[in-house]
């Protein structure tokens, strides 16, 4: 999204097609009008909630999606057809550049890791993975442009051509006084933003959470609830960061959009393991290197002992070296210059 805005910018002219499982929100912003469709081209990794996965079911999704995907490419085929797209980007489903490669239209891959190098992981367990990565790994030498991002763990030696971009991340305009006031925070209290994907995390134990008095906890619902010192809140995918910016601390597995979040608002962060996920080490290197951030044992997060790891957390000295979080706007140059050598 953050990319689409950049090129939006650069390019008022050009309109943008998404083609997604993702949810329509995700990808409203007036200002940047986007043509939304659903379809379905990758599988990523199943979930029960934020931090348990289901493998098995990931294998048989996997194999069911790569074992005949013509029918769907034909599909995708007909939608470029009809609508007249000159460029394929993709994050990262490896069928977008099979389809690009048959719609003989250029492609791009922005990717902070490929699925062939997450599945890997997994071979020893499930060894039905071994053809599915193959597959994808044909669908990623199609690309005609990959664009990696900062801590990218792949060595991504299927991509012909490949370039580095800095982080893509998103800002808020708001003073943190501000970001409080909009959201009817308290101003003086410390505010821990729980951030734990879009799935949630039921498990975590609220009434030992509401204990600890020295914090104020805030999560994203459907619906306002306060419950003393525990707060959910309707938030808006475009208006988090600013929920971000509110906060003192954030409690959250690493992803890429989570870590890139925290080094843009320069916001503490108390991590924890997501489980044998291949890009969660570099991830984890990445808040070492660029961040104020400490981690906490699953057991430890699931048994509602924070405080003693927040108190550790903002006591220690602010560690935020510069990193450069212009990647939207480099991405939209290098996909705006491959658009025009291609016509």
């Amino acid at each position: 999204m953050q990319v689409m805005r950049a090129l939006a910018q650069a390019e008022p002219e050009l309109r943008s097609y998404v083609r997604t499982s993702a949810p329509q929100w995700l990808f409203h912003d007036p200002k940047t009008p986007i043509d939304y469709s659903q379809q379905t081209l990758d599988v990523g990794i199943i979930q029960t909630d934020s931090l348990a996965m289901k493998l098995g079911d990931t294998l048989a999704a996997c194999q069911a999606l790569y074992s005949d995907p013509q029918p769907l490419i034909d599909t995708e085929l007909s939608f470029i057809k009809a609508h007249d797209i000159d460029l394929i980007v993709g994050d990262a489903p490896p069928l977008a550049f099979e389809i690009a490669a048959q719609a003989g239209v250029p492609s791009v891959a922005i990717a902070n890791f490929t699925w062939d190098f997450i599945y890997r992981a997994y071979l020893e367990q499930y060894p039905g993975f071994a053809p599915v990565i193959e597959t994808i790994i044909r669908g990623y030498s199609q690309a005609t442009l990959a664009l990696t991002l900062p801590y990218h763990p792949c060595a991504s030696t299927m991509f012909p051509r490949q370039e580095a971009i800095p982080w893509i991340s998103r800002t808020s305009r708001l003073t943190k006084r501000a970001a409080r006031r909009r959201f009817t925070l308290p101003q003086s209290a410390a505010i821990v933003l729980l951030s734990l994907g879009g799935m949630g995390l039921d498990r975590l134990p609220w009434k030992r959470l509401a204990q600890q008095k020295d914090y104020y906890f805030v999560t994203t619902g459907s619906a306002r609830q306060r419950d003393g010192n525990l707060l959910t809140i309707p938030v808006s995918h475009n208006d988090y960061v600013d929920l971000l910016r509110a906060a003192d601390a954030v409690v959250a597995k690493p992803g890429y959009g989570i870590v890139a979040d925290v080094l843009a608002q320069r916001l503490p962060i108390l991590y924890t393991d997501r489980g044998e996920f291949a890009e969660y080490p570099r991830l984890v290197q990445a808040l070492g290197e660029c961040a104020t951030a400490a981690f906490i044992a699953n057991a430890d997060l699931l048994g509602g002992d924070m405080q003693p790891h927040l108190d550790r957390l903002l006591a220690r000295p602010p560690h935020w070296p510069p990193v450069d979080l212009n990647g939207a706007e480099v991405a939209a140059q290098k996909i705006l210059s491959l658009f025009a050598s291609s016509r």
